[in-house]
């Protein structure tokens, strides 16, 4: 991890450096490729600013922590760090490189998505509402599709729910 600390209003202190580099620098670990840090640190009056950019992985991070104390602010900065990688990478670990979600979302336990669809071609023959009832209750389906010519040649359809039959007519 490269860490570019920089003070302001401030005189630099090796102790200082140190602190920073070892709180900062604990953070590599949740990063897998280079990291960059920019640790700057300010001074005005009685306050004292620790402020962090974090670069790498595709994320830049900012964190800006303030108090009386320079070390404290250092703590601060780092735990608010440590946090916001944290979250950052549960949220992206569901993610694949084209955007989406990995696993799609739960479906309720009511709810069966199809793992696999079977295809059946069937011809359709024009017949009257009485025909395709007959037809449709010598087979062994859920769906019966039938061109009405009632209806002017549409497609329409019989379908099987418990014992009930019923006839779907579009508009």
């Amino acid at each position: 991890m490269q860490i570019n600390i920089t003070f302001r209003h401030l005189d630099s202190s090796e102790g200082l450096k140190e602190y920073v580099r070892r709180k900062i620098g604990r953070l590599e670990k949740y990063f897998e490729g280079p990291v960059e840090a920019h640790v700057i640190l300010k001074a005005e009056k009685f306050r004292n600013e620790a402020e962090v950019i974090l670069r790498g992985d595709g994320l830049d991070i900012t964190a800006r922590e303030e108090t009386q104390d320079m070390y404290e602010a250092i703590d601060l900065v780092s735990d608010v760090l440590e946090k916001q990688i944290k979250r950052l990478r549960d949220k992206r670990k569901g993610i694949n490189k084209k955007g989406r979600r990995e696993t799609p979302p739960a479906a309720s336990s009511e709810e069966t998505i199809p793992t696999e669809i079977q295809v059946e071609r069937v011809s359709l023959k024009p017949m009257s509402v009485d025909e395709a009832v007959e037809q449709f209750s010598r087979e062994d389906r859920t769906v019966f599709f039938f061109l009405n010519p009632e209806e002017g040649d549409r497609l329409c359809a019989l379908y099987r729910k418990g014992e009930k039959v019923f006839l779907v007519i579009p508009e």
